[in-house]
């Protein structure tokens, strides 16, 4: 009923791991620049001063939050400053955001019932005692009290000599998130845009993942131009990319080929 080839290990594939959506790389691909952008508005946080807050924007799929979370990765790794990532699908309330965030300072904090009021007390205690903290807003613009987020951690601000700087991560517009002209003029955003991949780096991403994920040889250069080219002509999407390549993988696989073939490809 199973192929004993996917069973034991002998397939294709060796790890479908370094193809997930979710898989963080050591480095990313193609985002110097956006890189590098993200650690000048974080920077100030290590040193004490005030950071800038900063909106990443642009299409899914296009390595917004791999980047921002390799930034905050090394932001904990390499300095004593906290560097905090929160997802706002997940967490798309105030009580909850809050809540999450002083969970991952280290305060012990339940997940329902605390008054908000008491959730920033103890955010501001944190601050008093520690370094300052950047925060990443993951899916910004689904969180449903997102004006009265800003306001809030702005006011922290103002309340405490350490800082906390926020990073927001969108697939919107700038133009097209609501904040009231209060919550707008305290966050005083810089913004970045990421662009889509185009083939080349879809090409290095792809040729990155197949190192990982495939046997030697088991998938040749022109499976991986093909892919990287029609997924940049429609969307510059390096999810999609990725997806093409597992499905393509898992037809050679069910075929019982010992390789990838451009027709698998599509």
């Amino acid at each position: 009923m199973f192929d004993s080839k996917q069973q034991d290990g002998r397939g294709i594939l060796r790890s479908e791991t370094y193809l997930d959506t979710g898989f963080q790389p050591e480095k990313p691909v193609g985002r110097r620049s956006e890189i590098d952008r993200i650690v000048e508005a974080v920077k100030p946080v290590t040193r004490r001063r005030s950071p800038e807050n900063l909106l990443v924007y642009g299409p899914a799929g296009i390595g917004k939050t791999t980047c921002v979370r390799h930034v905050f990765n090394r932001m904990e790794e390499e300095t004593t400053s906290k560097a905090v990532y929160i997802n706002c699908w997940q967490y798309n309330t105030r009580p909850s955001l809050l809540t999450e965030l002083l969970i991952q300072l280290g305060y012990p904090a339940p997940r329902k019932g605390k008054p908000v009021d008491e959730l920033l007390s103890k955010i501001r205690e944190w601050l008093s005692k520690n370094r300052g903290v950047a925060v990443a807003l993951d899916e910004f613009d689904q969180l449903e009290d997102r004006t009265e987020i800003i306001y809030d951690l702005q006011m922290l601000n103002e309340d405490s000599e350490n800082q906390l700087g926020v990073v927001m991560v969108s697939n919107q517009h700038p133009t097209t998130i609501e904040l009231d002209p209060r919550s707008r003029s305290r966050l005083n955003c810089q913004t970045l845009e990421f662009n889509s991949y185009n083939t080349a780096q879809l090409e290095q991403i792809l040729e990155n993942r197949v190192e990982q994920a495939f046997r030697p040889g088991s998938v040749p250069d022109k499976v991986i131009t093909k892919i990287a080219e029609q997924v940049a002509e429609n969307s510059g999407d390096c999810r999609q990319a990725l997806s093409l390549l597992l499905q393509a993988a898992r037809k050679a696989e069910q075929k019982g080929l010992s390789e990838v073939s451009e027709e698998l490809a599509t």
